[in-house]
């Protein structure tokens, strides 16, 4: 057998000792041009994103174009019920219209309401009259109403015992500002001039408190409330001279003024028509003897028109707790009653009433007797002032 030598080794060299090799931060490596051409921006950068952008803002103010355009259009207050008088005159545009009904608190917005009609074909067919309109009233149906031109008559009550500035407060149950008369409207109303012979004897500078004759009258919402006043004298005239109380209180040398200015008093003091006619004799009889009135009514009212608090000594003409006679004129409108007991007051040597916690009135001779019927019927309505 063949055996053959080892193989030979070549000899190992001593290796020198390396460094230790250097920390090297890796660099990334260029993008190669062609990937960096095919790269796509991020999404915001790109245009179909403000393409979509902008399709959302036109979309979401459309949206809330929409929903303020309905929301404008509908009542200014659903459960608000009370009358509001438009009138609307000859030649008046739809942009006067508008203004008037913005102005009485009828719609909520002029811009969307000017659109509405624009848009409804109603802008050239709203037609001139008076009409009774309410707060709880969409556009559409105030819009409507005008333009079908069918005008409104309404019912207006005078309400009796009650002074002019009440019937002006909107605050008062009845009062003419309640049925939809402007405070414009019924000073208006207040101040003009009238030529019905019931104000004759009315003193110059003298308003038309306790003129204004208690009814219920008939009248288009477009008629001026002087026409309601106008009606309301001429009534109550021809109501007097019918039933001979004209005669009567000249028979007591009282004129119409001064007869409807006790009338007044009377009408404030009482409302029962038998207990009227008793409180006419007592303030006869005081008129007679140069007695002050003494009717609290009388101090009430003038605290009233002066806006104080009232007072038995309150300075002024009108409190016949401190002046004698009568008051310059009426402390407020009266009920027919009241003049029929100052035209025929009951029989009776009465000088002293008051009116007891009960609701009744009780009368005396005397002072003493009249401080009797206070002691046992009057405690918390004679401790008001």
């Amino acid at each position: 057998m063949d055996i053959l030598p080892p193989p030979k080794r070549e000899p190992k060299l001593p290796v020198a000792p390396q460094p230790p090799a250097e920390k090297v931060t890796p660099v990334n490596d260029p993008v190669p041009a062609q990937l960096t051409l095919n790269r796509k921006p991020p999404f915001f950068r790109q245009k179909k994103f403000w393409i979509f952008a902008a399709i959302g803002v036109v979309i979401a103010a459309i949206i809330s174009t929409a929903v303020w355009y309905n929301w404008a259009l509908q009542p200014v207050n659903k459960n608000d019920q009370q009358n509001v008088r438009l009138i609307v005159t000859s030649g008046e545009t739809s942009r006067e219209i508008i203004d008037n009904l913005a102005a009485q608190g009828l719609v909520r917005s002029k811009l969307a309401t000017r659109i509405y009609i624009d848009l409804s074909g109603k802008k050239d067919k709203l037609q001139a009259g008076g009409y009774l309109l309410a707060k709880n009233m969409k556009v559409s149906d105030i819009v409507e109403h005008i333009a079908s031109g069918k005008t409104d008559e309404l019912n207006i009550t005078i309400l009796p015992g009650l002074t002019l500035k009440e019937l002006a407060d909107s605050q008062v149950d009845g009062s003419l500002a309640q049925q939809g008369f402007s405070k414009e409207e019924i000073e208006a109303a207040f101040t003009a001039s009238y030529n019905s012979p019931l104000l004759a004897d009315r003193p110059q500078g003298q308003t038309l408190e306790g003129y204004i004759f208690p009814e219920t009258y008939r009248m288009n919402a477009g008629d001026k409330l002087n026409t309601v006043f106008e009606r309301a004298f001429d009534e109550l005239y021809q109501k007097l001279k019918n039933d001979g109380l004209i005669e009567k209180f000249a028979a007591r040398g009282l004129n119409l003024h001064q007869a409807l200015t006790l009338a007044s008093i009377v009408g404030r003091e009482v409302a029962n028509p038998t207990e009227q006619k008793q409180v006419a004799q007592v303030f006869y009889s005081r008129l007679a003897q140069n007695m002050v009135l003494g009717a609290d009514a009388t101090f009430e009212y003038a605290a009233e028109q002066l806006g104080v608090t009232p007072a038995v000594d309150i300075d002024s003409p009108y409190n016949t707790r401190t002046n004698p006679g009568l008051p310059p004129g009426p402390i407020a409108n009266m009920n027919y009653t009241a003049l029929q007991a100052v035209a025929d007051p009951a029989p009776g040597d009465y000088l002293y009433f008051v009116s007891g916690d009960d609701g009744k009135t009780y009368f005396a001779r005397t002072f003493e007797e009249h401080e009797a019927n206070i002691a046992a019927h009057c405690h918390d309505l004679c401790n008001l002032y």
